[in-house]
């Protein structure tokens, strides 16, 4: 008997209509191919050799669908979807076949089962939400660890502890509630009867916002949020030791950037960052999340090696817009007189802000995602007449790294190596089938 599997066969999670597959791609964020390559590859990766994904505890097919459609181009490479689930393989098949991918490979069966599997090794594993469901969560992680590749990487996600404390509070009310109520359908019956009569001081009430499963996946987002029969969730200290104990390196911890885990986004007091400034990194991310307060996950990357991260010192790169940030950078610096620039950012974070210098406008007007950054700077000295004695590559990266940094941070700028060619775009990946 498997609690877990039976649950996800009865109420598959997250459901899907496949018929949907044919007019959207569900994405993910952490699983775009330029993401992948900024922070597993060095930026470096052509995804057009051989290249083997494993999305470990697949569910209904979102991570997988999207990998292996931005896969399809290449022949070579192969996405491997592993579930406990029947009735999840089976919606997922059903929209990869709406979407006409024959790239995935199906298999039934526990992450737990992996170094036993005949599957080989992959360059890149996809595991969310999974491991915070398993008795023993490190044996999952060194499950996964075992098949994969050395010079490979994965994206993780694990529930955050603050974040979810209403949903912990509420978990444990319906607990007391259902104690002696063996049937399924009646839990989620008292559950929808607690929801509709919880006062506006209730923990989970207050932060309905940050958890919305139970609104939008209905019967099954109620009993993957609230009725689990096997769910804990972790601090970023207790997300490195796990990492840690288990032979691999945390890469970033990222919601779209990396913007959510440095404290300097929430505090502008210098002498409180000079303090934070001096601890280790990972203690640092630990106080954003105190600060934060609102982390329900935590998604991250983690690898054997280090120096995975493309770096912006490499004069190779490109630098590149990445899905939605301000593309008029050149007319702000130019209205702004030399003076403070100043860009909104999403709510998430505060805004962006830099003091341009001489030549920062030129640079980012040659910045159109096919030139790297030694012929960014070429340009810029060629436009100003200027030799490498009057105008060092250096200071020109001394111009740029403070706002580049500040893009990254946000997700809105990634770099890639300029023998890698530009990636789909999101418009091309969203066409119907």
């Amino acid at each position: 008997m498997n609690p877990v599997r039976d649950q996800y066969e009865a109420y598959p999670y997250p459901p899907r209509n496949p018929e949907d597959e044919r007019s959207r791609l569900e994405n993910s964020w952490h699983d775009f191919l330029e993401v992948i390559n900024f922070y597993c590859f060095r930026g470096a990766h052509t995804f057009s050799q051989e290249f083997r994904v494993l999305v470990a505890g697949g569910g209904t097919g979102d991570q997988t669908i999207f990998l292996a459609e931005q896969l399809r181009p290449n022949r070579r490479a192969e996405v491997v979807h592993l579930d406990i689930s029947a009735n999840g393989i089976a919606i997922a098949r059903r929209r990869a076949e709406a979407r006409k991918l024959a790239n995935i490979t199906w298999v039934q069966g526990s992450i737990l089962d992996l170094p036993a599997l005949p599957l080989g090794r992959f360059d890149y594993i996809n595991c969310v939400g999974v491991l915070h469901h398993l008795e023993d969560p490190p044996a999952g992680l060194r499950a996964l660890n075992a098949v994969l590749k050395e010079d490979g990487a994965m994206s993780l996600m694990l529930y955050g502890k603050y974040g979810r404390t209403g949903v912990y509070q509420l978990q444990d009310l319906l607990r007391r509630i259902n104690r002696d109520e063996p049937d399924l359908a009646a839990k989620i019956a008292n559950a929808k009867a607690v929801l509709a009569g919880l006062p506006k001081t209730n923990w989970f009430k207050r932060g309905e916002d940050l958890t919305g499963d139970h609104r939008e996946f209905g019967d099954a987002g109620i009993v993957d949020l609230l009725l689990h029969t096997q769910d804990r969730a972790f601090t970023v200290e207790e997300l490195y030791d796990l990492v840690e104990g288990c032979g691999l390196q945390v890469v970033e911890l990222l919601e779209r950037g990396r913007c959510n885990y440095k404290v300097e986004w929430y505090i502008k007091d210098l002498r409180i960052l000079d303090k934070v400034g001096a601890l280790p990194w990972r203690q640092q991310q630990a106080l954003a999340e105190l600060i934060a307060g609102d982390m329900i996950v935590h998604n991250f990357y983690v690898a054997r090696k280090a120096g995975t991260v493309a770096v912006l010192d490499d004069l190779r790169n490109v630098p590149f817009y990445f899905l939605d940030p301000p593309r008029n950078v050149p007319e702000l610096i130019e209205r702004s007189g030399g003076q403070r620039v100043r860009i909104e950012a999403p709510l998430y974070a505060g805004p962006v802000e830099f003091t341009p210098g001489r030549h920062a406008g030129a640079i980012f007007q040659y910045l159109d995602g096919e030139r790297c950054l030694k012929e960014i700077f070429e340009e810029v000295k060629r436009e100003h007449g200027l030799g490498e004695q009057q105008l060092s590559n250096d200071e020109l990266l001394a111009e740029f790294r403070p706002v580049y940094e500040q893009f990254n941070d946000l997700g809105w700028m990634l770099l890639r190596h300029r023998s890698v060619g530009r990636f789909r775009s999101i418009e091309d990946l969203q066409r119907p089938v």
